[in-house]
């Protein structure tokens, strides 16, 4: 390392120009670099989802779902397989480990799909999730002035396919729309007394819309093709649409029928989905990225391409703008390493009171970040919160060792300084401590080679931080061995010989001399501190990750099966009124019939999602119980057995792990909605468990059919009982024609559905025996039927869950539910299994802390081979026994539980903390080395180390300090990690000056030291 050093100094000019080169390249990458909230992670899972309009759950789940799934099993290496088949549609995911190759995974999973006979009308989608697939952008756009209609035509003709043609947009969606079609809506009275059908209109429609090849002519050397054509064009040929009552196929022999004889025809808006922003109806505009695009350019150009329609009378308000989020991440996250920044020059300053001197040590900064902005854009990386957070968390220990060779420098220069030359004093100071500087800067840079192996979605996260954390300390290396060694020997021109010793130093050598001296007294107090810290953890709470503070909330509206979309409608106005009169409130937005699953494949019309926001600062906690209990009572008063769920909004990114799930599995589903039931109820009936769902808890009445032994001597058809039946039950979709040049779907409707039972059964049937209802050969039954079958791994299983209150509980509170489980008596068959945020927690730590033991043993190697044996490196490991007494005590003063975000704290700490131990023991080794005593050796080594030691420290610990006391961050870079690394390494560095020269006087007072090896 020193040979790099000295080739430097020779070459000190093109250091310099090397170094501004490096800065100019890493200031550009900045600006190219993709800007994202998280990284751009692929989850391991292929989501399968089959649409088959007019299918009821039952026929999904056996025509579709189960042959999926008996499809799927055929992958090998899969995770897990679960299903959901509802009403119209199956959705399937297919989960795979982490570190999949995901295209070949993909293309297995659709060439499995493809294997299987659909029904012929069911469309397949087969899509890979990301964590960045999700909308990036969405707006509420309004009109002055003008109609919802207009509006509507202006987005979709216009303002919609600008967007889409904007770089690095992917798919544009809105929602709140309306649909025109023409409606012909058949009078059922006069058309059965003229025995005239649905399907016999659909027919007639059908039959005048042909073209038909009729052959060819020659003339005059040319081949002429002849065609028939026939179209429906005109309202006024629908209304004169000749309907034969032959076609119904019952053997009438009636006169024609003109369809405005027996219809009216007009044009009619259906709207599936309701769109309103604080009470005012809209549409609500969506943006998706694409997956290489910058989220904070797209939201840019998606804002000045709405901006533009201003002037044209429409507005928009942004309901979610993930590029302004990510520009306020990157802005706090920036905004606090300038103040870590500035802390540690003060740091230093106050230590060397020399501003040259100050400013050398900080030239490392801006050259360490910039570098690795370049490298990790030209990895494929972007910047977002994990690696923006690993150089931020970095800025302390990047210029650690710049620190350590300037201050060596320095006061060379002050003893030596009239002896030596500038090149030769900044070339023999920077050796003399190099080589502490080099394996303390390996070993933090092994401590993170570990978490490329941790697995799961932590370590899918947590990579990007580590790879910016080791780029920007190995960039600081070689600064502190190539420019600051260079830039010493040029600026240290007049410093004042510095013959006496400092008053700190010699307070310092009084405790050391101290310490010495009552070994037993210093190694008892240093084990009871960490007996003491390790009695901290049950008081502390554990938890997965820490929970992120936002002022936003989602009501969740889920009306009986039974409600149509004017109920919900209705119902969803009453809760914006009451959110009105909430204070605080700063906006909300409704969507009804949407609801609130993403992968729902049809509009729900009893479903609603009401998105709130509430001032900075909000206490979300109390206000989320309230707004529950009120909710839920103005909700039953008004449509009795609507269910309301009001729950803290969710961010992106990796789960909290604040849930408890409870999987039921059985092959009786009467029995298996029982037991979910049951513990339903007493996850509900607990007071720090709050939003519980029941994905079995949701039924439907239907009627029964059953052709009775009468039906069955008549002859009945089945097929003839669906038709006429059917059409009586819901509109028919005649097809789409261009009528008056206008082109519009045509729906065929009767004016009087069946509404009720004693309807269903008067519907008239051909039999062998003429006419007869329904009801006279067929039974009809009420049944309930559940809305949504679930399967795991092809198996029936109903799953409840829910969040404790406390995510910091969440493993008391697991464990108490499956204490009171099994107190339950659950109907034979049922078993049982608990996961969630417990599971998550049990295999982050496991995994973490296999790092830790794996990054303890190379820190052990580091050091072994840069001591030369087993005694001073395992002195120098006893250092990292002192962590938990700092990091468990500083996260109980703060109210802090110890989660994932604290346990990457403590890892980064295996490498901190022996850095201090390295700088003192090396030069106790070369005082040793020199002939000193053992014990001077130890007491001069703690005087001079004394001051690079802490301002080292410090350095790093203020650099964290606005980190620690901010609340901009996100839940992965937070509080938390700041605390357990400033607390581990304030109480770590103080036990370290004082017990390290403890231990390595017990350890060597009957040894030698080893001459050094010269071959």
């Amino acid at each position: 390392m020193s040979g790099l050093t000295k080739i430097s100094l020779k070459n000190g000019v093109a250091v310099v120009i090397l170094c501004v080169l490096v800065l100019g390249y890493g200031l550009y990458a900045s600006t190219q670099i993709k800007q994202q909230t998280f990284p751009d992670l692929e989850f391991p899972a292929v989501f399968v989802q089959v649409v088959d309009p007019g299918s009821s759950t039952e026929e999904i789940e056996t025509e579709i779902t189960s042959p999926l799934e008996d499809s799927l099993k055929s992958i090998k290496g899969y995770d897990s397989l679960t299903s959901t088949s509802m009403e119209d549609a199956a959705n399937v995911i297919i989960q795979f480990p982490f570190g999949s190759d995901m295209e070949k995974r993909s293309a297995e999973v659709e060439a499995a799909v493809n294997k299987l006979q659909l029904p012929e009308k069911a469309e397949v989608n087969v899509q890979r999730m990301s964590i960045n697939a999700s909308a990036s952008f969405e707006a509420a756009v309004f009109a002055k002035g003008k109609e919802a209609a207009a509006l509507q035509q202006k987005l979709q003709d216009e303002i919609v396919p600008k967007i889409k043609q904007l770089a690095g947009v992917s798919s544009v969606e809105l929602t709140g729309t309306s649909s025109e079609t023409l409606g012909i809506v058949v009078d059922k009275n006069k058309a059965q007394e003229r025995g005239i059908t649905l399907s016999a209109i659909q027919s007639a429609l059908e039959d005048n819309n042909y073209a038909l090849p009729l052959g060819s002519v020659m003339k005059d050397n040319t081949m002429i093709p002849i065609r028939l054509n026939g179209q429906v064009t005109a309202r006024e040929q629908l209304e004169h649409l000749r309907i034969n009552p032959a076609q119904m196929g019952d053997g009438g022999n009636g006169t024609p029928v003109l369809l405005s004889e027996i219809a009216t025809i007009a044009e009619e808006t259906k709207q599936d989905q309701i769109a309103r922003f604080n009470d005012d109806p809209s549409l609500i505009l969506s943006v998706v990225n694409a997956q290489d695009a910058n989220t904070a350019d797209v939201s840019d150009l998606v804002k000045e391409t709405l901006a533009s329609y201003e002037s044209q009378g429409i507005e928009f308000h942004i309901i979610q703008d993930q590029g302004e989020e990510i520009k306020e991440s990157v802005s706090g996250l920036v905004r606090e390493g300038l103040y870590g920044t500035l802390f540690c020059v003060l740091i230093i300053f106050l230590f060397l009171r020399n501003v040259r001197a100050t400013i050398i040590s900080i030239v490392s900064l801006p050259i360490s970040i910039f570098a690795t902005i370049a490298i990790m854009n030209q990895m494929g990386y972007t910047l977002n919160i994990m690696t923006l957070g690993g150089i931020a968390v970095s800025i302390g220990r990047i210029v650690d060792d710049s620190i350590v060779v300037i201050e060596n420098i320095y006061r060379w220069k002050q003893e030596k300084g009239e002896e030596l030359s500038g090149k030769e004093l900044a070339y023999k100071a920077t050796k003399e401590v190099i080589s502490a500087v080099g394996s303390s800067t390996v070993a933090m840079v092994v401590v993170f080679a570990p978490l490329a192996f941790v697995s799961g979605i932590l370590g899918e996260f947590f990579r990007p931080f580590s790879l910016a954390v080791v780029i920007s300390i190995l960039t600081s290396l070689l600064v502190a061995m190539m420019l600051i060694p260079v830039l010493g020997s040029k600026f240290f021109k007049q410093v004042k010989p510095h013959k006496e010793e400092s008053r700190l130093a010699n307070a310092f050598e009084k405790v050391v001399r101290g310490a010495l001296k009552r070994k037993i007294t210093v190694i008892a107090l240093s084990i009871a501190l960490l007996i003491g810290s390790l009695c901290l953890i049950p008081a502390l709470g554990v938890g997965f990750l820490p929970a992120g503070s936002v002022p936003k909330a989602s009501v969740s509206l889920s009306l009986p099966p039974t409600s149509s979309l004017e109920s919900t409608d209705k119902l969803a106005g009453k809760v914006e009124a009451y959110l009105k009169s909430q204070t605080g409130i700063v906006r909300y937005d409704v969507t009804i019939g949407l609801g609130d699953n993403e992968f729902a494949a049809t509009n729900d019309a009893t479903r609603a999602t009401i998105n709130t926001e509430f001032a900075k600062g909000t206490d979300m906690l109390p206000l989320i119980d309230r707004m529950s209990t009120e909710l839920q009572k103005i909700a039953s008063a008004d449509v009795p057995g609507t269910l309301v769920e009001v729950k803290a909004a969710e961010g992106d990114g990796p789960p909290s792990g604040d849930t408890i799930d409870v999987s039921l599995y059985a092959q009786d589903p009467v029995k298996l909605a029982q037991a979910a039931k049951q513990i339903e109820d007493l996850m509900k009936a607990k007071t720090d468990i709050k939003s519980v769902s029941n994905n079995m808890n949701e039924t439907t009445p239907k009627w029964v059919l059953t052709l009775n032994q009468k039906g069955i001597d008549a002859g009945v058809s089945p097929m003839a009982i669906m038709q006429l039946a059917g059409e009586q039950l819901r509109p028919i979709d005649a097809g789409t024609y261009t009528i008056d040049n206008k082109t519009q779907a045509v729906m065929l409707s009767y004016g009087q559905q069946i509404t009720s039972e004693a309807e269903l059964a008067n519907v008239q049937i051909p039999t062998d025996r003429g006419m007869m209802p329904l009801g006279t050969f067929a039974d009809i039954e009420e049944q309930n039927a559940w809305i949504q079958v679930n399967h795991d791994n092809g198996k029936m299983y109903a799953k409840v869950s829910g969040k404790t209150k406390n995510p910091d509980d969440v493993s008391a509170v697991t464990k108490q539910v499956q204490k009171d489980m099994d107190s339950l008596t659950l109907p034979e068959g049922v078993v049982v299994k608990t996961g969630g945020g417990m599971d998550m927690i049990t295999d982050g730590f496991i995994s973490l802390g296999i790092a830790m033991a794996v990054a303890v043993g190379l820190v052990f190697l580091v050091m072994s081979m840069t001591f030369s044996g087993l005694i001073t490196p395992l002195i120098i490991m006893c250092s990292l026994i002192f962590i938990p007494v700092g990091s468990l005590g500083g996260l109980l003063i703060t109210g802090q539980a110890l989660t994932m975000s604290s346990m990457i704290g403590m890892l980064m700490l295996v490498g901190i903390v022996v850095t201090n131990a390295i700088v003192l023991l090396d030069r106790v080794e070369k005082n040793r080395k020199s002939g000193m005593e053992l014990r001077e050796a130890i007491v001069e080594a703690s005087k001079t180390r004394l001051r690079p030691i802490l301002m080292t420290a410090f350095a790093t610990m203020l650099a964290l300090l606005p980190l620690a006391l901010s609340g901009s961050t996100t839940n992965l870079i937070s509080g938390g990690l700041a605390i357990t690394v400033i607390g581990g390494l304030f109480t770590s560095t103080l036990l370290t000056l004082v017990v390290m020269p403890v231990i390595y006087e017990l350890a060597w007072r009957k040894r030698k030291v080893k001459p050094e090896e010269t071959f």
